[in-house]
């Protein structure tokens, strides 16, 4: 039986957002996060259609890093979040 690993917070914590510009993903991002976080371009689509971004915050608890993920998700700007 393997024991589920413990987060400790506070921590950084990673998502990669997916959408239709860097740009745009990046001005979203800033709008909808409350706090400082590194941002760093990643890869785009073979066709040029989807870009992705990396975002690094340093998160306190579950709870807001739930909270940034539902922001993030439910943005009509963003494609996806990982």
């Amino acid at each position: 039986m393997e024991q589920e690993q413990k987060i400790q917070y506070p921590c950084a914590w990673h998502y990669r957002i997916i959408g239709n510009s860097k740009e745009e993903l990046y001005l979203t991002a800033l709008e909808l996060i409350d706090k400082e976080f590194i941002y760093s371009p990643a890869k785009e689509s073979s066709k040029g259609k989807y870009h992705s971004i990396n975002i690094e915050v340093v998160v306190s608890s579950q709870e807001e890093r739930d909270a940034i993920f539902a922001k993030l998700h439910h943005d009509a700007r963003i494609k996806f979040v990982l």
